[in-house]
Order: structure tokens, then C-alpha cells, then sequence
């Protein structure tokens, strides 16, 4: 069982001219390995304005720091290249009382450390999920706001839930939207954002809300998908986020802060119901992983994990790179995207990279979202024991109908596989 660390670290204090030095009390709060979210935490005076957050990292505590380009939060992700590593945090800020400068720094009592990446664990030992594109386009692409809320309410969140029990899945993931700027959950920061009222593109139902009450009852956990750049198919969306209109590119840092705030939001709501993000679309070659990338930029990569986790810190992301053979994206990935069409690729172990679950993701269908059946049933079954016995995870996206229910032909081969697992545990 991994050992739990609250990090308490010691305060330095800058002495500044004509005053005697002021001491406050902060600390690290979280555990001090790899992948996890550690915050600052204490005696922060309120009378301050706007603090001021860097990071740096050091082989000795008493050494050379370096600094953390583009870390600005009071919270950050830690990645694998920081162990072994001191860490320190410098909070400046200029005190409403007398109008100047202070810094304080805390540092941590030990090096930052790798015990692998156990907040994968729950995934990998589900081994076998599920997918359901529930988007607009793909049930009623030409029908308007009241047709996406009429959709979204029939949905049935306990039938569902019922369906992918029986079949075994351990996990699903479900989409908040995609392409047509129409989400099935509620947003107040994307409608206050575009000018529209609630309902209008957002669903007034909370439809991940129901799925994960309905879910829960299973122990059956949740995982939501989002492209990583704003929707791309509605021009009045692409219009008030100045976005490219029907053409993916990099996102900037008038749009990019608006889905941060669009991602808090959603999981500060769900916490802990939500143990997992699956963001598409993080491309090379459309500049957004490049620009996503950049940590001259405030936003970046880190705030965008970081907003992802700020319901639930030990939720687990990753963004996709693309079809291709498994491998992670970004150091900030906690499992591969995965997305092939089809099952060509096997784990030689549980991690396609130091801390990063291996994971591979298809389409049950002809194509995605697709009604067919591209795999004969025990060819499935076969390939999906291969790659849980050897500690990986696979995900089948299925198709339902607008009320949940899944596709016969689906359901039945999904069925197929989480039986034969079962003899397996």
C-alpha cells in the first residue's frame, strides 16, 4: 500500500527595508511522487494583492534551483523528469498594509519520488470499458435546441447502467460534446462566454450527473471526453471564441482560458464522480499540441491538465496524439490515448512509458460511431484477454440509440468479453 506523505517544509523570509522580517506559515499539502497534484497551503495574509506563484526544482535542497517555465498556480502536476528532485515554491506578493514586495518560499523535506503512477490503479485492474459518443450530430444533426434537450432527457441513465453491468465493462467513458458546440450538461462559463442562455446549446438535464448516480451503484466509474480545442462545426460558437470555423488549429490565449474555466467547472461539479479525462485532438499537426505545448504561455499544458484535476486530484488524463502506434503525448499523460481502428497492438507490460498505463481505444463498428461489426466475436474475445492479462486496458466504443439503450450486436459482443474476463479474476 502506498505510504501517505502531508509534505510540512520549513518558511524562508525576505527581510525588507525600515521593517522587521515577517514570518508566515505555509506548507506542500498532497503526496510527494510523480503524477500527483501537490498545493500550497497556510498562513497567507489576506490583506495581499494577486500573489504570485514560480517553481523550481533542485538535486539539494541547499543547491542551484532551477525555475519551471510556465508554472504559475498555486498547485502543480508532478512529472516523472522532476524525480529526485527538492521542489520549491516562491509566493510574491505586495502587501496591501504598506505597499511592498514580499516573497515567501517553502520547500519540500525530501526529493520528489516514483512509485510508478498509482492513481492508474483502479483503471488497470478494470482492465475492459466502454464508449458512447452521445453527441448531437450523430443523433439529431438537423433538429435544434429544444430536439437536444428532448434527446438528452430520454435518455435512460439506470437502463444504461444496467446494460454495461451485465456486460461487464469496468469502466465507461462518455462524450460532453465534441464538433457541434451543442454539450449534455449545463456550463455557465461557455454560456456566458458565447452570450447564449442556459439550454440553449448546453442540455438543461445533467446528463454525467444522472450517469454517474446510476453508474455509481455498480462501482462502475466514469470518464469524460472532450476535444482539446473549442467546436469546430458552429460558427457563431467559432465567432464569440475567435476560433477557426470548420478547421482545427491551435487554440490562443483569448479561447484557451475559456476552456480551462469550462473544464473547472464541470469538475469541481463532478469531484470525485469523475475519475478520469480523455481529451482528443492534441495534434502535431495542427498546432495545438505545439501551442499547448508552449510554457511561455499562462495557459498551457499544465493549467489545462490542472483544471481537468481540480475536482478530483487523483483523476487521471491523456491527450490524444492520433492513430498510430501506442505511445504518450505529453508528459502530463497518466494513460495513452490509445486510438487505433482496430486491436494490432499489444502491452509487453502494464506501462507504454515510466507512469504512463498502457490503454488502446477502437470502435466496435465498421468505423466510429459506426452500426457494423468489425470483429468476429471470439477473435474479440481473444484479443481483449491478451492485452488484460498483461496488465493493460481497452476500451470498445459502442453505439446506442438516443435513449441509452446499446446496439444488439454491441451489447452482445461486449458481453462476450466481460464474461470471459470474469474467469480470469
Amino acid at each position: 500500500m502506498k505510504k501517505s506523505y502531508w509534505i510540512l517544509v520549513f518558511t524562508s523570509v525576505l527581510f525588507y527595508t525600515c521593517k522587521k522580517a515577517e514570518k508566515v506559515n505555509v506548507q506542500f499539502v498532497g503526496d510527494l511522487f510523480a503524477k500527483n497534484v501537490i498545493s500550497v497551503q497556510g498562513e497567507i495574509p489576506e490583506h495581499i494583492e494577486k500573489p504570485e506563484y514560480s517553481w523550481y526544482l533542485s538535486t539539494t535542497k541547499d543547491g542551484e534551483w532551477k525555475e519551471l517555465q510556465g508554472i504559475w498556480t498555486d498547485r502543480i502536476v508532478l512529472l516523472t523528469s522532476y524525480v529526485d528532485n527538492f521542489l520549491k515554491c516562491e509566493i510574491s506578493f505586495k502587501s496591501q498594509n504598506d505597499g511592498l514586495s514580499k516573497t515567501i518560499s517553502v520547500v519540500s523535506s525530501k526529493p520528489i519520488e516514483f512509485n510508478g503512477n498509482s492513481n492508474t490503479n483502479w483503471f488497470q485492474e478494470a482492465g475492459f470499458g466502454i464508449m458512447v459518443h452521445y453527441l448531437k450530430e450523430a443523433i439529431i444533426p438537423d433538429g435544434g435546441s429544444e430536439d437536444w434537450n428532448n434527446t438528452v432527457n430520454s435518455f435512460n441513465a439506470e437502463n444504461f447502467a444496467r446494460q454495461v453491468n451485465e456486460a461487464g465493462a469496468g469502466f465507461v467513458m462518455f462524450t460532453l460534446g465534441q464538433n457541434s458546440g451543442y454539450y449534455c450538461s449545463p456550463n455557465d462559463a461557455f454560456n456566458k462566454a458565447i452570450g447564449l442562455k442556459p439550454g440553449v446549446l448546453c442540455s438543461k438535464r445533467d446528463l454525467p450527473k444522472d450517469l454517474i448516480g446510476a453508474l455509481s451503484k455498480y462501482k462502475i466509474p466514469l470518464i469524460l471526453y472532450l476535444p482539446s480545442n473549442p467546436p469546430i462545426n458552429n460558427k457563431y460558437v467559432s465567432e464569440k471564441l475567435r476560433y477557426s470555423f470548420q478547421k482545427d488549429s491551435a487554440t490562443s490565449q483569448f479561447n484557451q482560458p475559456i476552456l480551462e474555466n469550462m473544464i473547472e467547472e464541470w469538475s469541481l461539479r463532478y469531484g470525485d464522480g469523475v475519475k478520469g479525462w480523455w481529451f482528443d485532438g492534441l495534434y502535431s499537426w495542427n498546432d495545438i499540441r505545439s501551442t499547448r505545448m508552449d510554457m511561455t504561455l499562462q495557459h498551457n499544458i499544465s493549467t489545462h491538465t490542472l483544471a481537468a484535476k481540480s475536482g478530483n486530484k487523483n483523476g487521471i488524463v491523456t491527450y490524444n496524439s492520433g492513430f498510430g502506434k501506442i505511445h504518450g503525448n505529453t508528459p502530463y499523460d497518466d494513460y495513452t490515448s490509445g486510438e487505433k481502428s482496430t486491436i494490432d497492438e499489444y502491452p509487453t507490460n502494464r506501462w507504454a512509458e515510466e507512469g504512463i498505463q498502457w490503454f488502446l481505444f477502437t470502435y466496435l463498428g465498421e468505423k466510429w460511431g459506426g452500426h457494423g461489426q468489425q470483429f468476429h466475436t471470439d477473435s474479440l474475445v481473444k484479443k481483449a484477454v491478451n492485452i488484460v492479462e498483461k496488465n493493460g486496458v481497452l476500451c470498445l466504443e459502442v453505439v446506442t440509440d438516443a435513449t441509452g439503450n446499446i446496439l444488439p450486436g454491441h451489447l452482445s459482443q461486449i458481453t462476450a468479453v466481460g464474461d470471459q474476463l470474469k474467469k480470469l479474476r
